[in-house]
Order: C-alpha cells, then structure tokens, then sequence
C-alpha cells in the first residue's frame, strides 16, 4: 500500500471516529432533554392534579354509592384521619385532605365519631360531615 492510501485511510478512520463521537455525543444530549422534559411534564401534571384535589370539587368514584363506617377519636390527627379514609378507598390522597382541611381552616373543627362515607363524596362533602358544617344553622 501506498504512502498516500495510508494517508487517505488515517485520515478517513480519523473522520469517522469524529463523526461517531459527534453522533454518540448528540443522541446522549437528546436523550438528557427528552428526560429532563418527561420529568418536568409528570412534576407539573403531579403538582396540577394536587392542586385540583386541593382547591377542586374531587370524588374517588362519583358511581360508588357504598357507604363505609370510619370512626374518628378525639386524640386522631389530620393527617391519620387521611390516611385511614385512603386506605378506607373512600379518598385518592391524604395529602390532598390534609391540605385541604388546612386551607379550609377546618382542623380544630372536626368532630369525633362513627362516619358513614363514600367514594362518591367530594373532599368537601366529607369535611362537612365530620365537621358539622351546617348543622348549627339547622339547629337554630
């Protein structure tokens, strides 16, 4: 083989390495921002749907009629009320109840007591029935 073929050869393995490198480099600069844009559209559909739960009028099953007995105690917090009506599937998220009863300003009114609640009842109707909510008005 020539001086020159060799040459030429060097300088065309030299070129395809750097068209590799410059391609392998492209597709993981992709694939960086195809993540970094899944990640901020779950972080905003997340954040979107607790804020819904929080400020909207949610129900787990609007078709589930089945009411289910939870008994609050007096000593029982916010947060335990929550996740007993979560695991109860009478709520999707504690956390939404929690912030919910929060922004309501409904903490110190809640009322122990045996509940009938459903999966088709909204976080509000919920913290209407185990806080009273009404019932002083009806009573007067």
């Amino acid at each position: 083989m020539s001086n020159t073929k060799k040459k030429k050869r060097k300088n065309a393995d030299e070129v395809a390495r750097k068209t590799l490198k410059r391609s392998s480099r492209f597709a993981f600069g992709l694939l960086i921002n195809v993540i970094i844009v899944f990640l901020a559209v779950k972080i905003f559909s997340g954040a979107f749907n607790f804020a819904y739960g929080v400020f909207g009028s949610v129900a787990l099953n609007p078709m589930d009629k089945e009411y289910k007995l939870i008994e609050i105690t007096a000593d029982t917090s916010i947060l335990d009320i929550g996740d007993a009506l979560e695991k109860g599937a009478i709520i999707e998220n504690k956390y939404v109840f929690y912030f919910k009863v929060k922004v309501k300003g409904y903490g110190d009114k809640i009322v122990a007591g045996k509940y009938g609640l459903s999966p088709s009842m909204t976080y509000d109707d919920i913290l209407t029935t185990i806080c009273h909510i009404g019932e002083d008005e009806e009573e007067e």
